[in-house]
């Protein structure tokens, strides 16, 4: 009697190992992963996306994603209102998620430079929410982008 208990205990076990592996292997290819919500993937294709939201109340998420458009070349020539306060760093800090290389610059007027410099320009430290904003870039391989508020 002894070794007919211990022989269900022993296939009972290896039925609870088959169900956790088997579990472990579907979570595995139908989990899926999680992406956070402000986490920005590239490359992606804004183009779509400049024209649609063009002229309307846009949120820094927004803005980040036109601002990878401008420094790929997929936009060209953007206006919004914006519905958050943006400073310099935080323009800084989206420039460099999406090119580490392209500087940004802080002028005095809302003018493209002469020379290109595959440089970001802005004329503001900071831009209160509700104010207007405009981007724009010459229609050139690694275009200047300015940006104006």
């Amino acid at each position: 009697m002894k070794g007919l208990a211990l022989n269900y205990l022993f296939l009972l076990l290896i039925v609870v190992v088959f169900i956790v592996v088997g579990i472990g292997i579907l979570r595995y290819f139908y989990g899926g992963t999680k992406l956070d919500q402000n986490e920005i993937t590239y490359p992606m294709d804004v183009r779509y996306t400049c024209i649609q939201i063009n002229n309307t109340e846009i949120s820094f998420q927004d803005f980040q994603d036109v601002l990878y458009g401008f420094l790929t070349g997929q936009c060209n020539d953007f206006s919004a209102k914006t519905s958050q306060r943006m400073t310099l760093s935080d323009v800084n800090r989206a420039v460099k998620a999406i090119d580490s290389s392209v500087e940004v610059i802080k002028i005095n007027e809302c003018m493209l430079p002469s020379v290109n410099t595959h440089t970001v320009y802005l004329n503001f430290s900071e831009i209160e929410e509700g104010r207007n904003i405009y981007l724009a870039r010459r229609e050139i391989d690694d275009s200047d982008v300015l940006i104006c508020g």
